[in-house]
């Protein structure tokens, strides 16, 4: 029987099952009934010729309903997974996966049933589920490994936005950002974050000024108990506040159910910091509605206004559950605050408190301490969240704001002579990630001071070291001859994660319980390669030389690890292409010298480029979103076949609408080339790459080296993402858009699971089902992508995800189905 830890135990006694059963109760008891009677009946017609029996229908249904009980339980949550996951949630997930490929036998979920019925104790019932997870988990073999090569891919919590930024929703994919680097107790943080400051000597007159309130003899602040309570906590110190830190420009606030922090991903904080007043202007822009309001008419505070974090619980437990709570508003900061260098937080249980930085490469923080035990070194944070200057909170010094606008001064060449030029930013960002642990990509508008027209973009990033700039690219590019890219304005390195660190002591990261030994590395670990074998449907050889194919791949590991160039060919005439095809390969670990470094060195990098645009994702007509990507496809296509570079990043973010009178003739252009890679060359050494996964291909979530055709894979899904989730902002008839998404399994669920659905989804019948979420208006979109779909998948008794030799065989009837397209919308005769 499966043990709890005392944290465990107490999440499973705060979320009583309760009656969240009483309705699968019946079902399952009526089911078992069924299963048995029938078993016992086919048993008796058994025959030496008879497989097995067949798995009892209403019995798996009825178990199919539980399973979605307990993965609604916040327990799933709460529970440390049994597989070497992120929680037990994710181990329900892949049970419900197997369930509905019916790769699950009856007697295996019985006595899980028998608990359920007999309404057992919630321990017991956990317990059980928790021995099922762990034998059907050593009942499956490992996958098999292919050789690798390429960096590898990393899930962030970016694709979660607008409703879905529930805490159940990204909370666990903000655990998939930072399992892996977050570290704890780290030597030399108090001293970096809070000794050798300005304020330091106000904060030491403070405390003397509150040292009557704290025993010497009993070692305790006297109005402070042990077990105070959280409100008795923030009065105790908004008190403080009001009477001894009423003149700092920053302040401590509360927020509760009914003043919550944010109109987007609104969350209850215990504490947050803000300044008085916000210093920039009296007026705050919500992107989302296109309006301006005032400070003072808003019932909710705003992230942007955030300065730190803090959250209190009254137990002494250093909880995973508190750290992702803390996390989850952290996103919501850098998602408002996108040039934001870094956020302070602390979390206060019992009266431990621990002082946190979370910065792109991942949280750290410093060692806990007592507050009734080292009562100065507490009045000294406490003070410090409120007196920090910008820089000292981590906000972005690099940008200046004047009469509510926003400026940066930028090196430019000009003349063959290098000078400063300054330049204004629209304020309003037209792409950013949503994420911690990640690059931070925001654009924004921006033009010559003085000028009428925003004419370039200014994109700030926090790339790896190991990785070339954007702009070397971009020069090489565009020396090569390549179509229709963007031409570089200016360039700046404005600091580092090395940097931001210096001088502290980095050991190793904190291991979460759950997350198996070999994860807890600063390496993040993305998921096992898998040969096409595992996926029916995805092969590009047919059957009958699938193992001989397999069998030559590993063979020739070692021969293919010395030159990535040496790709096998193989002509595929199964499903109905006839070219030859590269050999998939897999996606590496990259081995680094962590001695060096532990963690994840990125530089923070500010790219000026021209022209400017405006994101595909906010077109303004059927028209304009076709002619955008077909323009942008002939970009990627010249990018990699006159600049013999890859781009590996495709998405609704990194394609612009421009204008074509300012963009040599092209009304879509490609941006964004911080993942780009030089065909031909290896791996960059970079620990890993965050992936959109909306977006990204199948083979590449199946850690297949990356191609070109999973570029224009990823061309299809921009394409029906914008139809059937953006579109319905231009819909005549809004309220009729499907309430949920079937799109949303295109990034929920683990890598294996995405895949799978995807593949399903590209199949003909399963496109249908796809294509029926678009908004009427769309029609007309249906034919191209049931054409393109058609170019990428040749459907006969299976996928075919293979990557053709000769690109053209791809680029050339893509380009032309959207050429026909745009040409029939303006004829107005267009096929639906």
């Amino acid at each position: 029987m499966a043990s709890f830890t005392q944290e465990e135990r107490d999440a499973i006694d705060e979320n009583p099952l309760g009656d969240s059963l009483c309705g699968v109760r019946d079902a399952l008891r009526e089911a078992i009934r069924e299963a048995e009677r029938d078993t016992h009946r086919e048993a008796s017609q058994l025959d030496d010729t008879t497989c097995a029996l067949e798995r009892p229908r209403l019995f798996m249904a009825a178990i199919g309903k539980l399973f979605s009980i307990l993965w609604d339980s916040e327990v799933s949550l709460k529970l440390a997974s049994r597989t070497g996951r992120n929680s037990l949630a994710f181990d329900l997930t892949a049970i419900r996966e197997r369930l509905r490929k019916d790769d699950l036998e009856y007697k295996q979920c019985r006595p899980l049933s028998q608990l359920v019925i007999e309404q057992a104790q919630d321990f017991d019932i956990w317990a059980a589920v928790i021995d099922l997870i762990q034998s059907i988990a050593h009942s499956t073999p490992p996958p098999t490994l292919l050789p690798s090569f390429e960096t590898p891919i990393t899930h962030s919590s970016a694709s979660q936005q607008g409703s879905e930024q529930t805490r159940r929703e990204i909370e666990p994919r903000v655990f998939e950002e930072i399992c892996h680097c977050t570290y704890r107790a780290v030597e030399g943080f108090h001293e970096k974050y809070f000794q050798g400051h300005k304020w330091n000597r106000q904060a030491k007159q403070i405390w003397q000024s509150v040292k009557s309130r704290y025993s010497e003899k009993y070692k305790r602040w006297i109005q402070l108990p042990d077990a105070a309570t959280e409100d008795e906590v923030c009065g105790w110190l908004l008190n403080l506040q009001e009477e001894l830190l009423a003149t700092e420009r920053a302040a401590y606030f509360r927020s509760n159910g009914r003043q919550k922090v944010g109109t987007e991903a609104s969350r209850q904080l215990d504490l947050f910091v803000k300044m008085r007043r916000d210093e920039a202007s009296d007026t705050k822009y919500d992107e989302e509605s296109d309006t301006k309001y005032d400070e003072a008419s808003d019932t909710n505070y705003d992230w942007r206004h955030v300065l730190v974090i803090g959250e209190l619980k009254q137990s002494k437990q250093k909880n995973k559950s508190l750290l992702l709570q803390v996390s989850s508003a952290i996103r919501n900061v850098f998602a408002f605050q996108p040039t934001r260098s870094f956020v302070h937080a602390f979390t206060l249980t019992g009266t431990e408190m621990e002082t946190w930085i979370f910065d792109r490469s991942g949280p750290y923080s410093g060692a806990t301490f007592d507050i009734h035990m080292e009562p100065e070194k507490f009045i000294r944070v406490i003070c410090a969240y409120v007196m920090m200057s910008d820089a000292e909170f981590g906000l972005d010094t690099y940008t200046k704001a004047k009469d509510n606008k926003l400026f940066i001064t930028i090196p430019v060449e000009a003349c063959g002579k290098e000078q400063k030029r300054q330049l204004e930013l629209d304020p309003n960002p037209i792409a950013h990630q949503r994420a911690i642990v990640c690059r931070g990509t925001s654009c924004f508008l921006a033009k010559p001071t003085g000028a009428a027209e925003f004419d370039r973009v200014v994109k700030y990033s926090w790339t790896s070291s190991m990785r070339p700039p954007e702009a070397d690219l971009l020069r090489k590019a565009n020396e090569r001859g390549v179509k229709g890219l963007a031409k570089v304005v200016g360039y700046h390195e404005v600091t580092s994660i090395s940097k931001l660190r210096e001088g502290l002591v980095f050991t190793t990261p904190h291991k979460f319980r759950g997350v198996p030994r070999s994860a807890n590395t600063s390496q993040s670990q993305p998921p096992q390669s898998h040969s096409f074998s595992q996926f029916p449907g995805l092969s590009i050889t047919s059957s009958g030389n699938r193992k001989r194919k397999s069998a030559d791949r590993l063979s020739n590991a070692s021969k293919r690890s010395r030159s990535n160039k040496q790709l096998a060919e193989s002509e595929h005439r199964e499903n109905g292409a006839t070219y030859p095809v590269e050999e998939p390969q897999g996606t590496s670990l990259v081995q680094l010298d962590h001695d060096q470094i532990p963690y994840a060195n990125r530089i923070f990098r500010v790219l000026a480029i021209s022209p400017a645009g405006r994101s595909i994702s906010q077109f303004k007509a059927v028209i304009e979103l076709l002619e955008g990507l077909c323009d942008a496809i002939k970009v990627h296509q010249s990018l990699y076949t006159d600049g013999k570079i890859l781009h590996r990043d495709i998405s609704e973010n990194n394609i612009i609408i421009t204008n074509p009178r300012n963009a040599d003739g092209f009304k879509g252009m490609l941006i964004d080339l911080d993942l780009s890679k030089e065909v031909g060359k290896g791996s960059s050494g970079a620990r890993h790459r965050t992936g959109t996964m909306e977006f990204m291909a199948i083979e590449v979530l199946l850690e297949i080296s990356h191609t070109y055709r999973h570029d224009l894979e990823a061309f299809f899904y921009v394409l029906i993402w914008l139809c059937a989730r953006r579109g319905w902002a231009l819909s005549k008839a809004p309220g009729q858009r499907p309430e949920k998404s079937m799109l949303s399994r295109w990034y929920t669920g683990d890598y294996e699971n995405i895949a799978q659905n995807k593949r399903g989804d590209m199949d003909k019948n399963g496109l249908e089902a796809i294509l029926r979420e678009f908004p009427e208006d769309f029609d007309c979109v249906k034919p191209l992508c049931r054409t393109i779909r058609d170019v990428l998948f040749p459907y006969k008794n299976g996928l075919f995800t293979g990557t053709p030799q000769d690109s053209n065989i791809l680029y050339d009837p893509i380009i032309k189905a959207f050429s026909d397209t745009i040409a029939g919308i303006g004829l107005g005769v267009v096929e639906t």
